[in-house]
């Protein structure tokens, strides 16, 4: 175990060796200047994409319109069906049951003084 850390150690070593006796690499002066051209170009390409909905597309947009048009959309349906339904008279609605189902079990129910009132 004690030869296995020395050699560790001696490794490290020349690792750090190494290291010191390489030379230090110096950045050219255009560097930032073009490293920024490039952000620019790749934001132009990227908001040229963007363009054809406008500039203006996003997922939370386009979600809370597709809720906006639902909802739009519910409230015209309720609105059309909410026509007020007629209700018949009694003996409209007995006459009906009477066409329906037929035969005197319903004569009980077809009160005509109701009609009358």
């Amino acid at each position: 175990m004690n030869r296995s850390n020395e050699q560790r150690n001696a490794e490290v070593g020349k690792t750090l060796e190494m290291l010191d006796k390489m030379p230090k690499i110096e950045v050219n002066h255009h560097f930032r200047a073009r490293l920024m051209q490039r952000i620019d170009a790749l934001e132009v390409k990227q908001s040229t994409g963007a363009a054809v909905f406008g500039g203006a597309f996003s997922p939370k947009l386009a979600f809370m319109t597709l809720l906006l048009v639902l909802n739009v959309a519910s409230a015209v349906m309720m609105y059309m069906h909410q026509s007020p339904q007629s209700a018949g008279s009694s003996a409209a609605v007995a006459e009906s049951l009477n066409e329906d189902y037929g035969g005197p079990a319903l004569s009980y129910y077809d009160d005509q003084s109701a009609v009358n009132r």
